[in-house]
């Protein structure tokens, strides 16, 4: 099994349609890019709901080495802290609102 087709196997474990939440199978993940440990992929549901676009974040934890033609392994570990909630939403929209200064400003002042 290729790197790619390990983070799309790994992948299917933890993403679910988020309509009806329903598991994804290998052919309904296709991996649209990545950089560094970031990955995007478009999921297709296959009862019809409309596509969603996906980041996965995963920690590399090399497994093994290349050996007499042997590709190499690797496991994924998802970083994830679960769903935002429509509280912490609502929290995040409250902070922007009362933001005095503009963006740009907030990021060169970093």
């Amino acid at each position: 099994m290729n790197l790619i087709q390990q983070i799309i196997s790994q992948a299917r474990n933890f993403l679910t349609c988020p309509v009806c939440h329903g598991s994804y199978g290998e052919n309904e993940i296709r991996l649209r890019g990545y950089i560094d440990n970031i990955y995007i992929f478009q999921t297709f549901c296959s009862k019809g709901h409309e596509p969603t676009v996906v980041t996965y974040l995963a920690s590399l934890q090399k497994t093994g080495g290349e050996t007499r033609g042997k590709p190499q392994e690797a496991h994924f570990h998802p970083i994830s802290q679960g769903k935002i909630t429509d509280e912490e939403l609502s929290q995040i929209n409250s902070r922007i609102e009362g933001l005095t200064s503009s963006f740009e400003e907030l990021w060169q002042s970093s």
